[in-house]
């Protein structure tokens, strides 16, 4: 028994150095005493890396989807999430893909025969955050040659002259080919489309173009109608582009079209 007491009393006695030790170590700033009471934490690290936040796109950037003719009736729903959709309005035979009122459209049968076509359009050109381009091709048209030759560029010989594709091409000094498509352009602007783009508002580069007869002012005669298709949309204030041929910046081009012709154009889309 006096040997356990003797023991306990030692490692009081112990204790008390140490602690005493300790006390005197803080006095003197050897030791923090915060430590005492610290406790290590131990650190955790995540199972996966974090998942990267989208960033928002760019403000003003275009997100264009161009449909082709049978993807038009779907336009609405194919065009969620596009900032710009370009609808073919009028194919390179010259059929038209809306429902015209234009006499020599509806006489030809290049007008698209279905009426709810133009409610659907217009529904889409309703949408206010869309951006909606139609797109023509201007001079290149088969239909309504096939309907009245007169309308056409001619050959030396008087015939109809044709691409290598067997399309005809409207004359653009022909006052019938100004006035149809002056009506074209005011039946597209009154739909709602914010930008028509002309396509083909040329002359043909390809095909057996030295049968052709002489055409005089080429340039001049594109400025023309160029003009008179924008002053017809004005009350709309829809814009009228063009496509660029590849030769425009060429002196003298074959096309007809000049740098001059593209600046008068409201924007310019590169072939």
């Amino acid at each position: 028994m006096h040997h356990i007491t003797r023991i306990l009393y030692l490692a009081l006695c112990v204790s008390g150095l140490v602690s005493g030790a300790f006390l005197l170590l803080c006095c003197f700033g050897v030791v923090d005493p915060a430590l005492l009471f610290q406790r290590e934490e131990t650190a955790v690290l995540p199972t996966s890396a974090p998942a990267e936040v989208p960033q928002p796109e760019e403000a003003g950037t275009a997100n264009a989807i161009t449909l082709r003719t049978d993807q038009i009736d779907q336009a609405e729903a194919l065009a969620v999430g596009h900032d710009t959709v370009v609808l073919p309005m009028q194919n390179e035979d010259g059929s038209l893909n809306y429902v015209s009122r234009l006499p020599l459209a509806v006489e030809s049968g290049a007008s698209w025969g279905d009426p709810a076509r133009n409610q659907r359009l217009r529904a889409l050109n309703e949408r206010g955050e869309l951006h909606t381009v139609a797109e023509i091709s201007c001079l290149r048209d088969q239909v309504l040659i096939q309907n009245d030759p007169a309308l056409s560029l001619r050959r030396v010989s008087g015939s109809p002259w044709r691409d290598g594709a067997g399309y005809g091409w409207l004359d653009p000094a022909e006052r019938r080919v100004e006035a149809y498509l002056i009506g074209v352009c005011r039946e597209l602007a009154d739909l709602g489309f914010d930008e028509i783009v002309l396509t083909h508002c040329a002359y043909p580069t390809e095909g057996a173009v030295e049968c052709l007869r002489p055409l005089g002012d080429k340039t001049g005669a594109l400025e023309k109608l160029l003009r008179q298709l924008q002053g017809a949309v004005a009350d709309w204030e829809t814009e009228i582009s063009l496509r660029a041929c590849a030769d425009a910046n060429e002196p003298d081009s074959a096309s007809g079209q000049t740098e001059a012709l593209l600046a008068i154009a409201d924007a310019v889309i590169s072939e």
